[in-house]
């Protein structure tokens, strides 16, 4: 199958819930408790309406693979979660380099250290570790590198 991306609509939310929710996802992320439905909800409805963000659902074939989260701001953030069952598969790599294909400013990526495979899956992608900030590695994509 060949990996596809799209944005998410309101059909995805439970799922990147139960993502988000999955006990690894938790230990790698910035805040490690689980996100409860309603709390999941009200930043779901936000993040699709908000026009500086941009949530991508990757797809390989029928199933959903993953997501891909952009925020812009004073500089642009990438995120990306995957299916659980997705793991392995080496479906990221993929999936982020779709998801940044049209993406030519600088992009920053925020991993924690022990998350060994987003720090290979970022510096194989191009991403330049830039410093440490609140005990969390900075990892920036330059200005139209490409993925």
């Amino acid at each position: 199958m060949t990996v596809t991306v799209r944005k998410a609509t309101a059909d995805d939310a439970a799922d990147l819930l139960a993502w988000r929710n999955d006990p690894l996802t938790r230990a790698m992320s910035r805040t490690t408790e689980p996100v409860g439905t309603a709390e999941h909800a009200r930043w779901f409805h936000r993040a699709l309406e908000d026009a500086t963000c941009t949530l991508l659902i990757g797809e390989d074939g029928a199933e959903k693979i993953g997501m891909v989260r952009l925020s812009r701001g004073e500089e642009t953030e990438v995120s990306i979660n995957l299916n659980p069952a997705a793991r392995g598969r080496g479906l990221a790599r993929e999936l982020l380099a779709l998801a940044l294909a049209q993406e030519r400013g600088a992009v920053l990526a925020v991993i924690k250290p022990d998350n060994r495979a987003s720090l290979r899956l970022f510096e194989g992608a191009g991403f330049v570790l830039q410093g440490m900030r609140d005990g969390l590695a900075r990892y920036v994509r330059p200005p139209g590198a490409t993925p």
